[in-house]
């Protein structure tokens, strides 16, 4: 343990040196400014906005060899919330945002980095007509869950996997809102909800007409 301290301290140390700021490090960083992939709640435009008024949507984006997965119920959102889990061959569709650093931890907080709950991670994207690949942050469950849900027949998704209807109707808009794939947004609004609703959240983003 004491080693442990005694080089984050050099470390540190070093980066004061030569001006290396760690966050600046970052491949999904660019000058004042990071890319930000949203495969969750915060497709929605209105979701993200709510701590992240800054984040500007630069459209669809793929993100491969990953799949979505649902685990780690939430009070908040009275489900099981979204992760991505390494798949061979998956696509996970989402949304690229570029939001100012100045929000960086304001983005954390949301997804409780401090918490030990999610943690970030540098992934690389592809817009939707573009073919470079843009580096981005993610925020998975620290806990990867246990078994794939995502192609389990409805009636089999455990109880405790299974997200809030205001949750997957987050999603559902998001993703619509977004333009991602069709096929894509029928995967999502035909998984297993546990049919629980977040009344104000409900009104907030104006999910009243979102079918699933």
């Amino acid at each position: 343990m004491k080693s442990l301290i005694a080089c984050v301290i050099i470390l540190f140390g070093v980066s004061q040196i030569y001006g290396l700021d760690p966050v600046q490090q970052l491949p999904e960083v660019h000058g004042n400014k990071f890319y930000y992939f949203g495969f969750g709640s915060n497709m929605l435009a209105k979701r993200i906005h709510i701590q992240n008024p800054s984040a500007k949507f630069l459209g669809a984006a793929l993100l491969n060899n990953y799949r979505v997965d649902f685990s780690m119920p939430s009070k908040f959102w009275k489900g099981a919330v979204a992760t991505i889990v390494p798949s061979q061959g998956a696509k996970t569709w989402g949304s690229l945002w570029e939001i100012d650093l100045v929000n960086l931890p304001e983005i954390d907080n949301q997804e409780a980095v401090h918490l030990g709950k999610y943690k970030p991670v540098s992934v690389h994207v592809k817009l939707q007509n573009y073919d470079p690949e843009i580096p981005a942050r993610l925020y998975v469950i620290t806990n990867e869950p246990k078994g794939n849900v995502h192609d389990m027949p409805p009636s089999e998704v455990p109880e405790d996997r299974q997200p809030s209807k205001t949750y997957l109707q987050v999603l559902v808009k998001g993703a619509i809102e977004s333009g991602l794939p069709e096929e894509y947004v029928t995967w999502l609004t035909g998984f297993k909800h546990n049919n629980q609703t977040v009344q104000h959240l409900e009104e907030l983003l104006e999910l009243q007409s979102v079918p699933l």
